[in-house]
């Protein structure tokens, strides 16, 4: 036995070695990827610098009157030069008109005669690529349409250039193209040697230079941009940082000794862990073998048994023997019940039962489960009551099945140990995104020592209990570890003789509100709808604004979320419309504080939307927890807005 254990102490140093080894090699590719990727953004990002610096220029209601309806020369020599303030030194610089002909040209910051414009490289293809656009583009109803630009690298010589193509168009919508064809503004930027030491600084790069076609020495990371047409690619070259290497040599000395100590406790260890690991491999063989063997076992005749019943129950029979008949069937039921029940509590004992969360109805699962137990209760003479709150009438997110199975156990139980009266099923709004569900019943109930025992496993309040109603005392664990799994609580009270209540509250968000839950009925009669609409960014309200403006709205306008929270103090609003990510105070603390304030103030729930550009799962549950109604996610669906509004007020929408 010692031998193997020496030999397993010595791979296992040698793989602690090359897990070292392995590990540097896959810090620094990856610390290289991460350089990578963050200069392919820094290209991108110095792209959309330069586009934004245009779009101003082009996009606007004046540019149009001036390059478009009547060219204006001074008005272009004027207007066509803020690019340098921002650091923009374009060296050519043109606007053609409708059939690209040059009107105006620039060469540096100096104007020139039109007879001495000269095309950059590439510029045929990029204004056929932007009027490509021009001609696909939908028309908009609602204000100016989107902005077109198209933006390529091109090579003319040696150098490298950033050559831009950007369509005049009005901005607020008040002016309109002339033509079937806008103008367009032609830049072209150089990517100079300036540019190239920027980028190096920015990101700290070792050694970073630009060329074309330069193919990367071996250790040297690279980034390939393309340039239009059959020009030669635009590469950065520079050498990665290797912060796994550099580790390495830093921590050899103490891993030279860490090797040591581990070859004297190695031994030790792996025997320990060898007998640990028989132990457990032997447990886990025999809880294995014992579920298979009980599953397999029981079920086998049990399936003879179900089958035969099922089989007489279609042949003529006297009353006594279909009565014996049912009582086949029923014990069958009863014994795959308890089968189920135990290995329920076997597969949670492993850690094999998920929670899977999903939409379903609220009301209509409570319903399923009165269904479902409905015929026992009424095989008994028992009448069975259903309370359902107007709330649950409602699409929530949770586990319908495993919800389902807590509620079937406890009302089964209710009628097991009910001979006469009634059971009731209750379900009621308990709180935010909370609710509780009652099971109450009139039978032999229990004192508050049987309580103790009743979410035992294997227990029941009583062992004169198990002997005249049956069952394995697990429907109850059951019950309790599926609740705490869905992140609920479970309880139960009772007078003995009496009859017993049991509850469970889980927390289940809701997705969808109930339709006009808390509109009165003469909801037409109360004049403009009132929306609240919290958005950090001007041009995300005003599209609201325009969105809206078809409708009878009242519309307040918040720049944050204390903003929001303020004015939701100082009026009430039918329907509020939040951004997640806002300065001061974002969306989900707004929601969660506007939801407390409505809770304190006993006010009524007021229809939150989460309006914003986080749209992962992760931001929806979000959303749902912090108390919104809905996550709605941008660029707006119109048609999902206005369905929404017909929600909240048929009469507005």
């Amino acid at each position: 036995m010692l031998a193997p254990a020496i030999a397993l102490a010595i791979a296992a140093m040698v793989v602690f070695v090359l897990s070292l080894a392995l590990w540097s090699r896959h810090v620094d590719a990856s610390a290289r990827e991460r350089e990578e990727a963050l200069v392919r953004d820094g290209v991108r990002a110095s792209l959309a610098e330069i586009e934004a610096a245009i779009l101003p220029e082009t996009r606007w209601d004046e540019a149009v009157v001036h390059l478009d309806h009547a060219f204006n020369t001074a008005w272009a020599d004027e207007n066509l030069n803020d690019f340098y303030a921002l650091g923009f030194d374009f060296e050519h610089l043109l606007v053609l008109d409708a059939q690209d002909r040059p009107i105006y040209v620039r060469h540096g910051r100096t104007s020139r005669p039109t007879s001495e414009a000269v095309l950059p490289a590439g510029t045929r293809r990029v204004l056929a690529e932007l009027r490509a656009l021009e001609t696909r583009r939908r028309p908009t109803r609602l204000g100016a349409p989107p902005p077109l630009q198209v933006s390529r690298f091109v090579v003319e010589g040696e150098r490298v250039h950033v050559l831009t193509a950007s369509l005049v168009q009005p901005d607020e919508g008040r002016v309109t193209i002339r033509g079937a064809r806008a103008p367009v503004l032609l830049t072209v930027l150089p990517i100079e040697q300036v540019s190239i030491e920027l980028l190096k600084d920015r990101f700290m790069l070792e050694g970073l230079r630009s060329g074309l076609e330069e193919a990367a020495k071996p250790g040297e990371a690279q980034v390939r941009i393309d340039t239009l047409g059959d020009a030669p690619s635009l590469t950065l070259t520079w050498t990665p940082h290797k912060p796994g290497l550099a580790l390495l040599r830093q921590s050899a000395p103490v891993v030279a000794l860490v090797l040591l100590a581990f070859g004297g406790v190695a031994l030790v260890m792996v025997a320990r862990a060898r007998r640990a690991h028989l132990q457990l491999v032997a447990a886990q063989r025999t809880q294995a073998e014992f579920l298979a063997n009980m599953s397999h076992e029981i079920r086998t005749p049990l399936n003879g048994v179900c089958a035969v019943a099922a089989a007489l129950e279609r042949t003529p029979l006297t009353p006594a023997q279909r009565e014996m008949v049912d009582l086949i069937r029923t014990s069958g039921v009863t014994l795959e019940r308890l089968l189920s029940d135990l290995l329920d509590v076997s597969r949670m004992e492993t850690g094999a039962v998920q929670i899977t969360p999903e939409a379903f109805h609220l009301a209509d699962a409570v319903r399923a489960v009165a269904t479902l137990v409905s015929p026992r209760a009424e095989a008994k003479g028992l009448p069975l009551r259903i309370e359902i709150d107007p709330a649950a009438e409602a699409t929530v997110i949770g586990d319908p099945v495993r919800i389902k199975q807590v509620l079937s156990n406890l009302a089964t139980n209710a009628v097991k140990f009910t001979e006469t009266g009634q059971i009731t099923l209750r379900v009621t709004a308990d709180g935010p995104d909370a609710w509780r569900f009652e099971i109450e019943d009139t039978g032999i109930g229990f004192d508050p020592d049987e309580k103790a025992r009743l979410f035992r496993k294997f227990q029941q309040g009583d062992a004169s209990v198990s002997r005249q109603y049956g069952g394995m005392g697990l429907g109850l664990s059951i019950c309790r570890e599926l609740t705490e799994l869905m992140g609920g609580q479970i309880d139960a009270d009772s007078t003995p003789g009496q009859g017993a209540r049991f509850w469970v509250r889980l927390p289940l968000a809701v997705v969808q509100a109930p339709a006009n839950a808390d509109q009165p009925a003469d909801a037409e009669d109360q004049g403009p709808l009132r929306i609240l609409v919290a958005d950090d960014h001007p041009t995300n309200r005003r599209v609201l604004e325009v969105l809206l403006s078809e409708f009878d709205v009242e519309l307040v306008l918040a720049e944050n979320g204390l903003e929001a929270c303020q004015a939701f103090d100082a009026r009430p609003f039918d329907l509020v419309f939040m951004d997640m990510q806002m300065p001061v105070m974002d969306g989900l603390t707004a929601i969660r504080t506007i939801r407390e304030r409505e809770q304190r103030a006993e006010r009524r729930r007021t229809p939150i939307i989460m309006l914003t550009a986080n749209t992962l799962p992760e931001h929806q549950d979000a959303s749902l927890q912090a108390g919104a109604d809905l996550h709605m996610p941008k660029p707006i669906d119109a048609a999902r807005l206005f369905a929404v509004l017909q929600e909240v007020s048929p009469a507005a929408a």
